[in-house]
């Protein structure tokens, strides 16, 4: 199951609690469909048959199609100067 380090569940709350954001948003990890094995990453609601991982107060939703390929990694992320988010999956450390 993905895990969210401690910067990317504090990224995902920083942008889902923006003004207008709908209070079900979390970051939804889909496949793009252009570039097969290629993840899209978006702010929205869940869709039926996504999985839910919660962490830390922030909301991750996978892409069924999706799953396989986050499956065991750790999303980390981090804010540049302007505020933008920059997420990367790496391997979830062992322990």
């Amino acid at each position: 199951m993905l895990t969210l380090t401690d910067r990317a569940a504090a990224t995902i709350r920083s942008l889902t609690a923006q003004p207008g954001i709908p209070e079900d948003t979390g970051l939804r990890m889909s496949l793009q469909d252009s570039d097969p094995g290629t993840l899209t990453l978006s702010l929205e609601g869940p869709q039926p048959d996504d999985a839910v991982v919660e962490d830390g107060g922030a909301r991750v939703f996978i892409q069924r199609d999706a799953a396989s390929i986050v499956d065991d990694r750790e999303l980390d992320a981090q804010l540049d100067e302007e505020g933008r988010a920059s997420f990367m999956l790496g391997s979830q450390p062992a322990g």
